[in-house]
């Protein structure tokens, strides 16, 4: 199993903290928030989704993660609903930008995104009013159908919460849901790829966990080999060089550098040799015997 699913304390923390900055202030005290009990991510790496489970998307039609998948594109998935106040505002708004900022890789034709909303009571409407107000901050690169904002019944919302390990709390007071804020990469098989915790997301970040959702599939030859000199650090929310790799690859370098060059010397020692050796053979030594009757 990735060791990343066995650091729990990291992931709650990482999870849940732009929850609590968005949230009012907590006063001196360090105890968790009663609020929050409950609310973390219990990371599923390699698990799939479930691919049959069907939502309605924001132009009333039903479709599954199955049929979203079918073109063979990565999805980017959100767990948010539209009458969040504050957190899903920022990590939307957030993703629209780093996305953005990704100059080499398309929406919709690299990549699509997909919002789910944990509200059950959500409606179309509304889904649809959302993407609309997040969709209008994409640039002209992106298609605005590469991302559904979908709504469903709340046994099937369970069903793909439960499947990433995203798991919320309903604060009947207030009529909000507590929750994480997390952007989970799909493979196009419905394996979960990589979790990235953040509200600001940057490109680079953003870029390698496409290109990793990818299977191979999406990105340019550079961009897998710059993938494989770098591995996800959990604790910093990022991919970091991964020195033993680097290390390998530069002395392969320095290796095949050396060769190349070296090379036509020893080529040229080879063919010196092959000469002198030629030379040798043909040439017969004269005898006594021969130079005695030359005489006569």
């Amino acid at each position: 199993m990735n060791p990343i699913c066995h650091q729990t304390p990291h992931r709650i923390f990482a999870a849940v903290f732009c929850f609590i900055a968005c949230s009012c202030a907590f006063g001196s005290d360090d105890k968790r928030p009663e609020r929050l009990n409950g609310v973390f991510i219990d990371e599923k790496l390699d698990d799939e989704i479930p691919l049959d489970v069907r939502f309605m998307d924001d132009r009333g039609g039903m479709v599954s993660f199955g049929d979203l998948l079918k073109d063979g594109l990565p999805i980017v998935l959100t767990l948010n609903y539209s009458d969040c106040p504050g957190l899903c505002v920022a990590q939307l708004n957030g993703l629209s930008k780093g996305i953005n900022e990704v100059g080499s890789l398309s929406l919709g034709k690299d990549f699509k995104m997909v919002s789910l909303s944990i509200n059950p009571r959500e409606s179309r409407e509304r889904a649809a009013s959302t993407k609309k107000k997040y969709s209008e901050s994409l640039a002209n690169h992106h298609k605005i159908e590469g991302w559904s904002f979908l709504v469903g019944a709340e046994s099937d919302i369970i069903q793909i919460t439960k499947s990433v390990g995203f798991n919320y709390t309903y604060d009947a007071k207030h009529n909000r849901y507590n929750h994480a804020a997390a952007a989970i990469f799909i493979s196009p098989k419905g394996r979960i790829t990589r979790y990235l915790y953040e509200v600001g997301f940057t490109p680079e970040t953003l870029k390698m966990a496409l290109v990793e959702a990818g299977e191979g599939k999406i990105g340019s030859f550079l961009d897998a080999f710059v993938l494989s000199c770098f591995h996800y650090d959990a604790n910093e929310n990022r991919y970091s060089a991964n020195g033993k790799t680097l290390l390998s690859i530069v002395a392969g370098l320095f290796i095949t550098v050396g060769l190349a060059f070296s090379l036509p010397f020893w080529l040229s020692w080879r063919r010196g040799g092959e000469t002198i050796s030629h030379a040798t053979s043909v040439s017969k030594p004269t005898t006594i015997n021969d130079s005695v009757s030359l005489t006569k």
